[in-house]
């Protein structure tokens, strides 16, 4: 059945910024020792206060990367209908709490705490083909021990060759993660397919509640049986995916998440699995079509797509979610001629475009990514391993 309509989740909003801190010892970091990894600041009683320069801030979160990267991809007479649903929590008591929803463009962005105001901005400001959607969760607001919306920080150390990162983990109640799953059920509806990717946020649980790493199989379960998902998590949230009675069409991990599953892998039915395994690493990625590998590491027998060679690599940051909205691009916008093998191979160019682009995943352009593809694409047809 073609994909008319796309709607990717995002469970854990963000605004994401990235700093940089020289060597200095009052306003930067005084040591970096890499064998160690070990980074030395100066504190407040001595007198340093460290000034990062602000590089760039950007709307955050796996599934916003993948919805910003696909924004980028999709072509200008495109047909489909692709969204970015966002789950946020209400304005707090007081004057945002009676303000009136507004509009930017034809988006409209609704009252919220100011950092849901906040990625509600980014969002918008960074999106063109893909629509953003707001949708206020009452469960969702900010009491308590609940976060439900972060900002993250990415702290580069010049000369250092490294950096810091500040991710505060999203916390939940039981009944926000019920009322999310509800309003899943109601923006899902019509839908073709439905994108989630990270891990979803952490709550306290009770035995028979749904629990973290039961929330994406419990989402599955609610989806239409016509309803694709494409799924990019880790661990225990994809094991729980994997042993349910609807399972995603598409999943992605990379070679340590899949080795994460080893003392489990045994257990699963794999004859009930009729979707595509994609494993992946920096040299490229496995596919397992409509079966699972045998053993857990059996999945370099999978087909194999390698990596598009690059000259330099600036950052891996943000690889993973790259290669993921490039499959789906081409999946869910390309011809249907060779569409898993074809959709693999454009999902590794547009992770290798990424990767060896000063802006990373700020730096794709569907100009560069067709051209590498049309190239690396014939270069395969002609190779030995795919004859």
């Amino acid at each position: 059945m073609p994909v008319r309509k796309v709607k990717i989740l995002e469970f854990a909003p963000t605004a994401d910024e990235i700093w940089s801190l020289n060597r200095n010892t009052r306003d930067g970091y005084t040591e970096y020792n890499p064998e160690k990894g070990l980074i030395c600041f100066m504190d407040t009683g001595h007198e340093a206060k460290q000034r990062p320069k602000i590089i760039t801030t950007y709307a955050g979160g796996k599934a916003t990367n993948v919805a910003r990267v696909m924004d980028r991809l999709i072509p200008d007479d495109f047909q489909i209908e692709v969204e970015l649903i966002t789950f946020l929590p209400p304005a707090p008591h007081g004057p945002l709490e009676e303000s009136q929803n507004w509009f930017a463009g034809k988006i409209e962005i609704k009252p919220s705490t100011p950092a849901g105001i906040y990625v509600q901005c980014l969002q918008t400001n960074a999106l063109n083909k893909v629509k953003p959607q707001f949708e206020i969760v009452e469960e969702l607001r900010e009491t308590g021990q609940m976060q439900t919306t972060r900002r993250c920080i990415e702290m580069m150390l010049e000369g250092g060759g490294t950096s810091l990162n500040f991710s505060p983990r999203m916390i939940w109640s039981q009944e926000a993660a019920e009322s999310v799953k509800n309003k899943v059920a109601e923006v899902s509806r019509n839908t073709d397919m439905i994108v989630m990717a990270g891990a979803p946020p952490f709550w306290e649980f009770e035995d028979n509640a749904i629990k973290p790493y039961t929330f994406y199989a419990e989402i599955l379960k609610i989806l239409s049986p016509d309803c694709q998902v494409s799924l990019d998590t880790r661990g225990n949230y994809l094991y729980s995916c994997l042993k349910g009675t609807k399972t995603p069409r598409f999943m992605f991990m990379n070679t340590d998440e899949f080795m994460d599953l080893k003392e489990k892998w045994d257990s699963l039915y794999r004859d009930s699995f009729h979707g595509t395994l994609i494993i992946h690493n920096e040299k490229g990625c496995w596919l397992w079509n409509g079966k699972m590998p045998e053993r857990i590491g059996d999945f370099t027998r999978g087909e194999y797509f390698p990596s598009m060679e690059v000259s330099e690599i600036y950052s891996t940051i943000g690889a993973g979610d790259a290669m993921h909205a490039g499959f789906l691009k081409e999946w869910v916008f390309g011809n249907n001629d060779n569409s898993i093998s074809k959709s693999a191979v454009y999902s590794q160019v547009v992770a290798g475009t990424s990767i060896s682009n000063p802006k990373a995943t700020h730096g794709i352009q569907l100009e560069i990514v067709d051209k590498y593809f049309t190239d690396f694409w014939n270069e395969i047809l002609n190779s030995k391993e795919y004859k």
